[in-house]
């Protein structure tokens, strides 16, 4: 129960902080944005930018989350739709990273690359999780048409 709360919580304030990021990045100046954000282009707005997609898809995750998690909690894990839970995380964390990579060359600072990696390193295990998932649910099924 206490995961069930905690993504309901991310899943309110995740918009809240993305409504207001603009107005955070507004009070920021250049040289701020520069030295503990972005270290490569000078346009504070072009890193808003990258972080605004990168949240929408931490968003994504986080919703796909909260409906795996009933599903866990209403029936047994190993049904279908689990299955295309985890492939829409993996789908949007490979999305994240293709979009950090883009950041990479474009708006270069340090842990951009290091989250790039773990985001296709997340899309890779939730790929592999949803093949295994898929594969359980056929031997459920197997096993429950044999006497």
């Amino acid at each position: 129960m206490i995961l069930k709360r905690m993504l309901e919580v991310l899943l309110v304030l995740s918009p809240l902080l993305m409504i207001a990021l603009p107005f955070i990045f507004a009070s920021l100046d250049q040289s701020t944005v520069n030295q503990h954000i972005s270290s490569g282009a000078n346009n504070r707005w072009l890193t808003f930018a990258f972080l605004e997609i990168c949240g929408v898809f931490c968003w994504v995750i986080l919703l796909m989350l909260q409906k795996l998690l009933a599903t866990i909690i209403k029936t047994s894990p190993f049904v279908y739709d689990n299955v295309n839970y985890l492939k829409w995380i993996s789908y949007s964390c490979a999305a994240a990273a293709l979009v950090l990579i883009v950041k990479t060359f474009v708006d270069f600072s340090i842990l951009t690359p290091v989250v790039a990696v773990l985001a296709l390193l997340a899309s890779l295990f939730c790929q592999t999780l949803a093949a295994v998932f898929d594969k359980a649910i056929k031997l459920k099924d197997e096993n429950d048409l044999t006497i």
